[in-house]
């Protein structure tokens, strides 16, 4: 169970009492749980936060992530890793398509890809189409992380649900006598 995995790890961290001296300033925030909480507000909100920045065409995701999750106050360790969404493998055609987006909702006719890119090209191209690419990456990052939230909390209420009809039953069954054997009459 991810849930538990994620309350050991952090029962751990929080009880630990000597932190290292770069962290002693933090030492509020360490030890507070709702920064580690694993209930469907703190990872839901924390994957949203990631993933609404993770698809923002800026530097620092992850610093930015930590301290969005820290001002909304949601696990911050699965916020800093859901920014891990634009890698340097996937940046280049996350922010293609955000800008292809934007041009699209913008009415601007979008410009190709030449065959031999380079870092010289991709300055001059985000100056010159930088409106586009902000435009398209808010609406990508609001409408993803949205929906990732949502399939979060839905997908957590059914867990939920079907945990507590599981053990509900389980109950009543014993209170019916279901699984017992029923003590014999002596006569």
């Amino acid at each position: 169970m991810p849930r538990q995995f994620f309350t050991r790890i952090s029962r751990q961290f929080r009880e630990k009492k000597d932190h290292p001296w770069y962290l002693k300033p933090f030492e509020y925030m360490l030890t507070h749980p709702v920064y580690f909480s694993t209930s469907r507000r703190g990872i839901g909100g924390a994957v949203w936060v990631g993933f609404f920045i993770g698809f923002l065409p800026i530097p620092a995701h992850t610093f930015l992530a930590i301290l969005g999750a820290l001002l909304l106050r949601v696990n911050v360790p699965v916020a800093a890793v859901a920014t891990w969404i634009s890698n340097p493998i996937t940046l280049l055609p996350i922010m293609y398509f955000n800008y292809k987006v934007g041009a699209l909702l913008l009415n601007i006719p979008p410009d190709a890809i030449p065959d031999d890119i380079s870092m010289d090209w991709v300055m001059t191209e985000v100056g010159k189409h930088w409106k586009p690419l902000v435009f398209g990456s808010l609406v990508i990052a609001i409408s993803v992380s949205s929906t990732t939230y949502l399939a979060i909390s839905a997908i957590w209420h059914l867990v939920t649900m079907r945990r507590y009809r599981s053990r509900h039953t389980r109950s009543i069954g014993s209170i019916k006598g279901g699984k017992r054997a029923a003590p014999k009459s002596s006569d």
